[in-house]
């Protein structure tokens, strides 16, 4: 069988080379995965931030947002800055291919920043992915946060994962494609928690216990934006009963990269 490739399909075919570098196409270790030293030096890392909900900022201060409407969650752990020819590109086929080494290489990298935000403060042992809603996973396939909270799971201690206590019963159209405004007005009332736990009970012999009950737990993303999806999830689990709520994901958005 005789296979074409136009200039587009070379450069994708190239970038699926193991011994390549996804974003400068240069040889790299097998050790480095998809990305190359010097490539992962110059992503867009996450330096400095609101300490709350991690929207970049030039200190680590609280943002003029949260320090008027406070979100439900405790805070917000990311590894890099949203941005335009780096991380877009990686997190895109993180978002298209299941089995894409970005996922390996970028969830790998945000342990490392996970460990470092709670080296002197208890971690949440408990991760729960996004959920998607089961249109959107159908066609897609797999869950993306899915497969990131599988790679910190190995990667982090004493960690697990709860995969489809809660449901995302309301589906709507892609979030990059509404303003701020409409995205947490559209993300109010997305989340519910499955029918059979019952938020009442912790007994761990009862077969409808809540395992969130009084847990501190993570939500697993691999971007925020405008934080409307973390917000609504995160109100579920604390009205569910949740004591602590953190998000953590791969990439936040800063505001000049929102829509308005």
């Amino acid at each position: 069988m005789e296979l074409f490739l136009g200039a587009n399909s070379t450069i994708s075919a190239l970038k699926l080379l193991p011994s390549n570098c996804s974003l400068c196409l240069q040889p790299v270790s097998s050790q480095e995965h998809c990305l190359c030293g010097l490539c992962i030096s110059k992503l867009p890392w996450l330096r400095t931030q609101c300490r709350q909900c991690a929207n970049p900022l030039k200190s680590n201060n609280l943002c003029p947002e949260c320090q008027q409407k406070p979100p439900p969650y405790r805070r917000c752990v990311a590894a890099f800055e949203y941005q335009k020819d780096t991380i877009d590109k990686l997190i895109m086929d993180i978002k298209t291919n299941p089995h894409s080494p970005e996922t390996a290489q970028l969830s790998s990298l945000l342990s490392e920043v996970i460990t470092l935000a709670y080296q002197d403060s208890p971690m949440p042992t408990i991760m729960i992915p996004v959920p998607l809603h089961w249109r959107k996973l159908l066609m897609r396939g797999f869950n993306q946060s899915s497969n990131i909270a599988s790679i910190l799971s190995r990667k982090l201690k004493n960690t697990v994962i709860l995969e489809n206590i809660c449901i995302r019963h309301a589906s709507s159209s892609p979030q990059h494609l509404k303003s701020r405004k409409k995205r947490i007005q559209g993300m109010g009332n997305a989340f519910r928690m499955h029918k059979n736990i019952d938020y009442r009970s912790d007994n761990k012999n009862d077969r409808t216990c809540n395992p969130i009950f009084e847990q501190s737990v993570a939500i697993v993303d691999d971007v925020v934006t405008s934080g409307a999806t973390a917000e609504s999830l995160a109100w579920t689990l604390i009205k569910a009963g949740a004591k602590h709520v953190d998000i953590w994901c791969i990439a936040r958005t800063g505001w000049h990269n929102r829509f308005d």
